[in-house]
């Protein structure tokens, strides 16, 4: 059969176009685990793989999130996985599509956090991690609870800084973890601020705008 240029752009627009299907049922279960309003953005899809960019609006201010979240009241289901993991394997296994969260953003009264991916199901597996860790640094990267964080980016790329005070064993900055760097933006400072995860401060280096 000889190759039919229209039809492969026509069939190519249907993959491209092509509905989730589950997806309304994954993002009230999203709510109702997390006490959240929630959107899809955004998604990004090839021809095997659908890539979603989430909005969760939560009405608590983050202090308050922290400690539902500790106690188990907030974005627990009784499983040892995330209901964001649980729910996002389900809405895979209704689609021939492989789907993956591409970005989220946990929009609260008083911050916000950005969660980019940096492997497949990074953000899934490791939502419950990211909270205890911002649980774990909240007064070193409050510096001393003297100031308010109102933006929160996880974790920061090599391309969005530079000129970070670091040595050379350390100059390979892709991120391999979500505990490494987060670009943070404090209510007294003009500028986002590069915090070290994992010894816990702020360091020297200069920020590209992590908002575009």
């Amino acid at each position: 059969m000889p190759f039919n240029y229209e039809n492969f752009i026509n069939n190519s627009k249907l993959e491209y176009t092509k509905e989730i299907a589950g997806l309304d049922e994954f993002l009230s279960a999203i709510g109702f685990h997390y006490f959240s309003n929630v959107k899809l953005n955004n998604k990004h899809i090839t021809f095997n793989s659908i890539s979603l960019v989430l909005e969760v609006s939560c009405n608590l201010d983050l202090l308050e999130l922290l400690a539902h979240f500790n106690t188990g009241r907030w974005g627990n289901n009784g499983k040892e996985d995330s209901p964001l993991h649980n729910e996002l394997e389900i809405l895979d296994l209704k689609n021939q599509h492989t789907i993956d969260i591409e970005e989220l953003t946990l929009f609260l009264n008083d911050t916000s956090i950005v969660i980019k991916r940096i492997y497949d199901q990074s953000i899934s597996t490791q939502l419950n991690d990211i909270l205890k860790q911002i649980a774990f640094n909240y007064v070193f990267l409050t510096r001393g609870l003297s100031q308010k964080p109102y933006e929160i980016f996880v974790p920061i790329f090599e391309d969005v800084f530079e000129n970070i005070d670091t040595n050379e064993e350390q100059s390979d900055m892709t991120p391999k973890s979500y505990s490494e760097f987060w670009g943070i933006y404090l209510d007294k400072d003009d500028e986002a601020s590069i915090y070290d995860v994992n010894k816990n401060t702020y360091v020297n280096g200069d920020l590209e705008f992590l908002s575009e």
